[in-house]
């Protein structure tokens, strides 16, 4: 063979070798560039996961926090409710037990019993009858509050004339019926007299022990806060 063959040949094999290594480290290049991309890809599929199962329990906790205050605010809702309830049943039996014509109204959770003018002088009137008359009424509302031994009881006396000492008196006169004729609990009862700016008058108010009410709330309160 010539020897200008054998260096061609040589040449073209020598160039055949360089655009081989060339391939070669391309292609070493083009793996390691995958291999990374992976391991990156790997890292933030990672990640993700981490981030998602995190973001799970967490929602768990604030979807479990949500329930139990769902649970607690219930409580109050029903609690209120109750005491609605209550407020309602003690209105129907008074109008049962002194007529749809009593005066007997609801405010702010309490019912109340106006005594007109004639009852209120029959409880101090020397007159048998008139005094009778105003005491059978009071035996009747005796007797509903005897059924509702989870409410208090205010006797409150209004006056136009500044004379607080005769209205209280007024209103503790109609207590102390109560409580020696009626055995109505001490505890559950007491008198006062107020400003009645143009008004006078006495009325009976019926409502629920709200301190213990609002003692339990605010526990109630405290627990769903916690």
């Amino acid at each position: 063979m010539a020897k200008d063959s054998i260096q061609n040949q040589l040449a073209i094999s020598r160039k055949k070798e360089i655009v081989s290594k060339t391939e070669a480290d391309s292609y070493k290049v083009q793996a390691d560039e995958l291999l990374e991309t992976n391991k990156s890809l790997m890292q933030n599929i990672n990640n993700f996961t981490s981030a998602s199962i995190e973001k799970s329990e967490n929602i768990g906790k604030t979807l479990e926090s949500l329930r139990d205050k769902e649970i607690q605010l219930k409580k109050i809702t029903d609690r209120f409710s109750s005491h609605d309830s209550l407020a309602l049943l003690v209105l129907t039996d008074f109008k049962k037990a002194l007529g749809e014509s009593a005066n007997i109204s609801v405010s702010n959770g309490a019912v109340i019993i106006s005594l007109n003018q004639a009852i209120r002088e029959g409880l101090v009137s020397k007159d048998a009858a008139q005094k009778a008359n105003s005491e059978s009424m009071v035996s009747q509302i005796a007797t509903v509050l005897k059924n509702y031994r989870d409410t208090n009881i205010v006797v409150e006396t209004l006056t136009n004339t500044g004379e607080f000492d005769v209205a209280l008196n007024q209103a503790t006169m109609l207590v102390n019926l109560f409580l020696k004729k009626h055995s109505i609990n001490a505890n559950r009862i007491h008198p006062t007299a107020k400003d009645g700016a143009f008004s006078e008058g006495m009325s009976i108010k019926v409502f629920p022990k709200f301190d213990a009410f609002y003692f339990e709330l605010r526990e109630q309160f405290k627990a769903a806060n916690k």
